[in-house]
């Protein structure tokens, strides 16, 4: 069966477009009766020369043709779900964002920055997934929102809150009214989530957000939740790196590259700029890498001399620069400090 085949019938059981981007299934409420959904197999069928009853077929492995009254599945817990690479409307005020609104009782209508001056952004951790986050500021119980949320594997990102109403997402009403509230999938005690493709994007909005509002782009303007005053949230926590973070908003967004050269067959890499920290990998000697950002850490000497600078690689994997040809003696230009 083509894949153009199963996006129609995708498309006609659900209601929605395909798009490029991130966003949210259809509204809670949407039923869905049994005659739309026979009209969508012979649609599908028809269009596609595929035989109806192998369509029914797979819709049943899948779903067991039940549309749960457009209420959430079982399997599903209580929130919508943010659909990879799939479906939805894009943010009015930030391009890359999909848009997937708050319930109205989770956030306050304004016309910011004319009712209250924007000076500040707020960082998050979410203690929690992408599609979870965005389904709980969905759910009028929830009495919480922020205005964006990224997703760790690739950067994606939805809005919930639009930038001129104010989400309820410090704990303190007053930065509240005066700030934008960015959250990260993930959890503050796991390091893996903090992935470069996550920083980089949030670090691009957040850059778009500070030239829009007059921000200044550094650590009194962009904070963290547990500097909000009266916080007991403890995020974005200790493993969220503000000096990579700060850099990256602040336009050093470079990318360096290398090839990796060892005298055996593969090279450890390490979870941290240091020959003290774990092995968590090793690259092969001749492999090509990309250089994320840069840091200090023990001495080692290697086929390119002696050096304290470690290559950070991938999410939390580090070789040291003395086996890693840039054409630079340590540190690259516009690749950032981690």
């Amino acid at each position: 069966m083509s894949v153009r085949a199963l996006l129609t019938l995708t498309t006609a059981l659900t209601g929605v477009v395909v798009g490029a981007s991130p966003a949210i299934a259809d509204p809670v409420g949407t039923t869905a009766s049994a005659a739309p959904l026979a009209t969508a197999f012979d649609t599908a069928a028809a269009r596609y020369d595929v035989p109806r009853d192998l369509l029914v077929a797979l819709g049943y492995a899948e779903s067991r043709l039940d549309m749960h009254g457009g209420a959430p599945s079982a399997a599903g817990g209580l929130e919508r779900v943010v659909v990879p690479g799939g479906v939805g409307t894009l943010s009015t005020d930030y391009g890359p964002a999909a848009w997937a609104p708050a319930s109205t009782s989770n956030y306050t209508v304004a016309s910011r920055p004319g009712s209250h001056q924007v000076n500040r952004i707020v960082i998050h951790t979410a203690q929690g997934s992408y599609s979870g986050t965005v389904g709980w500021f969905q759910n009028p119980a929830a009495q919480a929102s922020a205005h964006y949320t990224f997703r760790s594997s690739d950067g994606a990102v939805t809005q919930s809150v639009r930038e001129k109403d104010i989400a309820w997402h410090a704990g303190n009403w007053t930065y509240n009214t005066q700030s934008i509230g960015i959250e990260h999938e993930g959890f503050v005690d796991n390091a893996a989530w903090l992935t470069d493709a996550m920083y980089r994007a949030s670090a691009a909005l957040t850059r778009s957000l500070a030239t829009k509002y007059g921000i200044p782009k550094d650590r009194a303007h962009i904070i963290g939740h547990n500097e909000v005053p009266g916080a007991t949230h403890t995020d974005p926590g200790p493993n969220w790196n503000w000096t990579y973070y700060l850099q990256l908003v602040n336009g050093i967004t470079g990318v360096g590259s290398g090839t990796v050269s060892t005298s055996t067959s593969t090279l450890n890499v390490r979870s941290g700029p240091g020959a003290n920290y774990p092995v968590v990998g090793s690259v092969a000697g001749g492999a090509a890498v990309a250089v994320y950002c840069q840091a200090v850490g023990s001495t080692v000497t290697g086929p390119y001399g002696t050096t304290a600078v470690w290559n950070r690689i991938g999410t939390n994997r580090y070789v040291s620069d003395a086996y890693v040809l840039t054409g630079y003696d340590g540190y690259i230009p516009n690749v950032p400090r981690c």
